[in-house]
């Protein structure tokens, strides 16, 4: 699972230390410009998005861009007003009040039966992670992640970070100073901001999710460290939040258990 959003625009990539500035090519990709892998790489990060900003996204050469900003994959958050459940998929129609209610199809594994294919009711407030898509002029996400909001904070929240997305993805990438990272949005100290006073995100996850990934980087010890750990460092937040946090970076890749299943580990450690 993952908690209530998961952003970022700068730092790292997810699980890994690429920035806006670096090319997710790779591997003797030809050389790009600056301006081209920048261009290319926020096409890879989750963009916290309004449904009125990603129907007005402008489909040039194939890629959906708000003003000069590419996007693929996006959240949005708002309240479900229609659902429709066929055998392969099901439809929702969201609305966050921003403009016109939205599809959202999340395809339904039918061999799975972990619950993930429960159809959540209308009339409750969901975030939404998924790829936006066109299809006869009509756009449309496709869900990779439909969760229900634990507190109506998360909407605020979401709001915020769409606000700062849209700021610190206009602005011109700097060039970082010799012999110093690219930390690198504005107002983000090195350590990427865990203090809770400030609504940027980094690496592509939310400010809870960046809050545990940091304190399971940090811990020296072989067995990594253990959810209770977590929750003794973490009072100011919900247990379920911490949980939802953990089996979130578990499931992508940037953490794993180890002696057992309460003890984590970053997989970027030395």
């Amino acid at each position: 699972m993952w908690n209530s959003g998961f952003e970022s625009y700068s730092t790292a990539s997810f699980g890994g230390a690429a920035s806006y500035t670096q090319s997710p090519g790779g591997f003797g990709s030809p050389t790009a410009s600056q301006a081209e892998k920048k261009s290319r790489a926020r096409a890879q990060y989750i963009i916290p998005c309004t449904i009125s900003q990603l129907l007005s996204a402008a489909l040039v050469d194939e890629v959906f861009k708000i003003g000069d900003v590419e996007i693929s994959q996006v959240t949005i958050v708002g309240i479900i007003r229609h659902t429709e459940k066929a055998p392969t998929n099901i439809v929702y129609k969201i609305d966050d009040m921003t403009a016109a209610p939205m599809d959202v199809r999340q395809w339904v594994d039918t061999d799975d039966t972990s619950g993930e294919n429960t159809v959540v009711p209308p009339e409750t407030y969901v975030k939404v992670a998924g790829h936006l898509r066109s299809f006869q002029n009509k756009k449309s996400l496709v869900a990779f992640k439909i969760i229900p909001l634990e507190d109506m904070n998360e909407f605020t929240t979401h709001m915020l970070e769409v606000v700062n997305a849209h700021m610190v993805l206009s602005k011109p990438v700097s060039q970082p100073s010799a012999g110093r990272a690219s930390v690198s949005n504005p107002g983000m100290s090195d350590a990427g901001n865990f203090g809770g006073n400030s609504f940027m995100p980094a690496n592509g996850l939310t400010v809870t999710q960046n809050q545990v990934l940091s304190l399971i980087k940090a811990c020296p010890r072989p067995e990594g460290l253990h959810v209770q750990d977590l929750r003794n460092q973490l009072q100011h937040m919900p247990l379920a939040s911490i949980k939802q946090a953990v089996d979130f970076l578990s499931n992508e890749g940037h953490i794993y258990s180890t002696v057992d299943d309460d003890h984590f580990k970053s997989t970027d450690a030395d």
